[in-house]
């Protein structure tokens, strides 16, 4: 018996080809079922099915989307299950197939147009397992979950170790070259607790409370991005605001263990967090903006790092062609209105997050709205004025094109921060419209700097 990663249920022909699209484009394991009585006979014939992509757009009736959900749920009761209904539906419908077991609900019109399935189909497939740093593991404990090892030739994972089973001296070298091992989400509350039963303020000790705060922050802002997503407004407005407040609690905590930690930088540079070009790499970026706000004092280091989190969030409206490109970095294969697309997409950030009613500061705002705009007005979306343009919001653009820099491309090895913080110095240093002189000097002399001991908030 199989795993299955995506199981599709449509009798549509154009639905089917774009979800066998998305899984040829992220390697899922997929299946197409025909029927929800096809779905309900065979899923037992599966080891396990992560997801399930539910086609109701046929459906003109509340209560028969209802009945289809309730279906795919009792054939899939541990499923994530992303349900697809017809934009004819008044988006106050969306809450019927939400309690009758839906995980997330999408409109036809979103379903084809924007690549909001890509993004929520690759998070709960991808992230249905979290990398965690053998370093993290201390000799002698242990786990009250598994642990898994990622094997490369086909992307599947290998359980390593039990659940209560004593960490050894022989495990722990012996994964120790692989750097990261998995637990699966479900068990990351346990991970944060022992990690949280271990503190130490040794060197090992604050990277590993700092690492776990920064798993942290990425979940929630996950969480957050989803629900943003989800067409069942009347109950994602509360939802919503909870966990963006949780999103601003971890940024505060990671900001905390930031400033405490030795080299914060490369805290930050090994993480495993999303794809190049994607809205998953969000945290990494804010990191990287609340560290240098403390190091320069530009703005509140809280709200800058809120501001870098939700900057793209506007990827999700790309069409699946630009979102395409922009993931694979061809972004010289845009053609005019894609660019135009990719150009809007910081109105985009901020109007969906003010749709879901997220209480942002003015400064937030700024910092989503002008995060690619340039000194010389050659930026987007509106290309201000030099003067107009903030600190933070300068701040939140640089930590972008840091974090690019940081990326491991297919085949290449990892850079390295220490060189690519220098790289990116000597370039402020010239730089000649990308920011305020004022700006480029004082960061650009933070960069060429070498690795504190420490941060000061």
């Amino acid at each position: 018996m199989r795993t299955l990663d995506l199981a599709i249920v449509s009798p549509h022909q154009k639905f089917c080809g774009r979800a066998m699209d998305i899984a040829a484009s992220f390697q899922f394991e997929s299946h197409v079922f025909r029927s929800d009585e096809d779905f309900f006979t065979e899923a037992e014939s599966f080891k396990g099915i992560t997801s399930v992509l539910l086609d109701c757009s046929f459906l003109e009736k509340p209560n028969e989307v209802a009945g289809l959900v309730q279906v795919a749920r009792q054939g899939a009761p541990d499923s994530y299950i992303l349900v697809v209904i017809s934009s004819k539906l008044p988006p106050e419908d969306a809450r019927i197939a939400k309690s009758s077991g839906a995980s997330l609900v999408m409109m036809e019109t979103e379903y084809f147009s924007s690549c909001k399935t890509e993004f929520a189909l690759s998070q709960v497939i991808r992230s249905a397992f979290i990398p965690i740093k053998t370093l993290d593991l201390i000799e002698g404990t242990q786990l009250p979950f598994a642990l898994f090892h990622l094997l490369p030739m086909n992307r599947r994972f290998l359980k390593v170790l039990k659940p209560e089973a004593r960490l050894s001296k022989d495990f722990l070298e012996k994964y120790a070259a692989a750097g990261d091992l998995f637990i699966p989400r479900k068990d990351l509350s346990a991970w944060l607790e022992y990690s949280n039963s271990y503190r130490a303020d040794d060197e090992a000790g604050l990277l590993r409370q700092c690492r776990a705060k920064f798993l942290q922050l990425n979940q929630s802002f996950l969480d957050l991005t989803l629900l943003i997503s989800d067409q069942s407004s009347g109950a994602s407005f509360a939802a919503g605001r909870e966990v963006y407040e949780l999103c601003r609690k971890f940024a505060y905590e990671l900001h905390g263990s930031l400033i405490n930690t030795p080299d914060p930088w490369k805290v930050v540079a090994s993480s495993a967090v999303g794809d190049f070009g994607s809205v998953e790499r969000s945290p990494a970026i804010a990191a990287y903006a609340g560290i240098l706000s403390s190091q320069n004092q530009i703005g509140l280091a809280e709200e800058v790092m809120i501001g870098a989190l939700l900057a793209d969030i506007g990827y999700l409206e790309f069409s699946p062609s630009t979102a395409r490109k922009v993931r694979n970095n061809a972004m010289g294969e845009l053609d005019a209105e894609e660019q135009m697309e990719y150009q809007k997409h910081p109105i985009y950030s901020l109007n969906n997050c003010l749709s879901r009613r997220l209480p942002l500061t003015e400064a937030i705002k700024d910092m989503i709205l002008m995060s690619h705009e340039r000194s010389d007005q050659k930026g987007f979306p509106h290309r201000p004025r030099a003067d107009k343009l903030t600190e933070e919001s300068m701040l939140v653009r640089l930590c972008w094109d840091l974090d690019c820099r940081t990326q491991v491309r297919m085949g290449e090895k990892r850079p390295d921060i220490d060189e690519i913080k220098k790289s990116l110095g000597s370039a402020l240093s010239a730089d000649s419209g990308n920011f305020s002189v004022g700006f480029a000097c004082k960061i650009a002399k933070i960069l060429n700097s070498p690795a504190p001991g420490s941060l000061t908030a």
